[in-house]
């Protein structure tokens, strides 16, 4: 498998709406066939980011949840602020009887300055008859603050939501590269990674390959994703044979709570080759701080230059899904005794993630030394290139107490 991870890889099962408890009624439509909840609604948001916020909600679509079909399933967009833009939104909704309501949505909340995924949790009550008597509170969270928030229905037609503005704060930031693990000097393993990251509220990530071919591509993080926890940003990451088409354009779509196309997401990629080579003879020694690794420096090629100007390309360690440090631009690395609280500085240089040495088991473990490289100046490409690594330079090590042992 080719992954920006490790070979044992820690999976997040992410769950964008939250699921609730056993439902007394369904979501019902009015005589007329107006739902009760669909249209406008208005509310305020206590204290967010130091201040009270206004907020309004379009509702504009629904379906029973394919995974519980007593609850439903909702779409729409929401402005959170001044000068905010309409972003999409995943709702999730119960029905409880007697025009009673329990709502978990998920949205981003961004505007000029700012964007980040806000949940919002509450209960309340609808009226076959009227609108303004509509009423909904509860509390709100982000990934750093949390609160209580109200809102009231403005009215009940069919609003229409903008297209999402993809921009730097607001983003989408999709990559298609090649992924090859030599075996022998006759063997060598090619293959397409898609993948993205986004803080816009989605439920998956749509391609559509040069040859007109569509995939969907579902969630994914691992240890070189620490910040992705699917409530402030979304990972998406899939692998396939065959390296990718080159100098063609790959189309990458995020898709709302129903798996459909959000409007103004679509980003493109090219890919334009793997043109270096893989870090070879890995050397490791035990020193009083860690397992100090070398390797030689791998010749400078187009996209992959980690100690030029401008530097392009890292290096990469990945040891068996327990640590792993990326980032790296000198061909040495210290992987560390000392527990550094799951995300730091490395050195001596790249971001070490997982656990440190001494908090490992006794076992046998392996580790491997990647090389990254990146689009090269006036390519048009984003992201990455393409991922290389040799796996005759596997480094096996044991681990007996404090005593660390290099195996052949």
């Amino acid at each position: 498998m080719f992954t920006r991870c490790f070979a044992n890889m820690f999976v997040l099962l992410a769950m964008v709406l939250a699921t609730f408890g056993t439902p007394v009624s369904v979501l019902a439509a009015t005589p007329n066939g107006v739902d009760h909840l669909r249209g406008r609604w208005d509310g305020e948001i206590a204290n967010l980011r130091g201040d009270n916020q206004s907020f309004t909600l379009l509702l504009n679509k629904f379906e029973s949840d394919p995974n519980d079909p007593l609850t439903v399933i909702y779409g729409g967009c929401i402005a959170v602020g001044q000068n905010a833009y309409y972003t999409p939104i995943s709702a999730q909704v119960l029905i409880t009887g007697n025009e009673q309501f329990a709502l978990t949505l998920f949205g981003t909340a961004a505007t000029n300055s700012e964007a980040f995924v806000i949940k919002l949790v509450g209960t309340g009550s609808t009226s076959a008859a009227k609108v303004k008597d509509d009423l909904a509170s509860g509390t709100w969270e982000t990934a750093d603050q949390q609160g209580n928030w109200s809102a009231i229905h403005h009215d009940r037609r069919n609003p229409k939501c903008p297209a999402v503005q993809v921009n730097n704060n607001l983003f989408f930031h999709p990559d298609v590269y090649a992924g090859v693990n030599i075996n022998s000097d006759e063997e060598r393993n090619e293959g397409t990674l898609l993948e993205g990251y986004t803080n816009i509220v989605s439920s998956g990530m749509k391609v559509e390959a040069p040859d007109g071919s569509f995939l969907t591509v579902p969630f994914y993080t691992d240890l070189f994703s620490p910040f992705v926890d699917f409530i402030n940003e979304f990972r998406f990451l899939t692998n396939l044979p065959g390296l990718p088409q080159t100098s063609t354009n790959y189309r990458f779509t995020l898709l709302d709570a129903f798996g459909q196309p959000i409007p103004g997401s679509t980003t493109i990629d090219n890919w334009f080759g793997c043109t270096m080579g893989p870090p070879q003879n890995v050397s490791t020694s035990v020193d009083t701080a860690g397992l100090g690794v070398t390797w030689d420096p791998v010749t400078p090629a187009p996209g992959f230059d980690p100690g030029g100007s401008p530097q392009l390309g890292f290096y990469q360690i990945e040891l068996s899904g327990y640590f792993g440090s990326n980032g790296i631009k000198t061909a040495a690395h210290l992987i560390p005794f000392a527990d550094f609280g799951g995300f730091a500085l490395g050195t001596p240089d790249g971001f070490d993630s997982g656990m440190a040495l001494d908090q490992f088991a006794d076992g046998v473990y392996a580790f491997e030394v990647i090389a990254f490289s990146e689009p090269a100046p006036g390519s048009g490409g984003v992201g990455l290139e393409c991922q290389i690594r040799d796996q005759r330079e596997q480094t096996l090590f044991e681990k007996a107490g404090t005593v660390y042992t290099i195996l052949p």
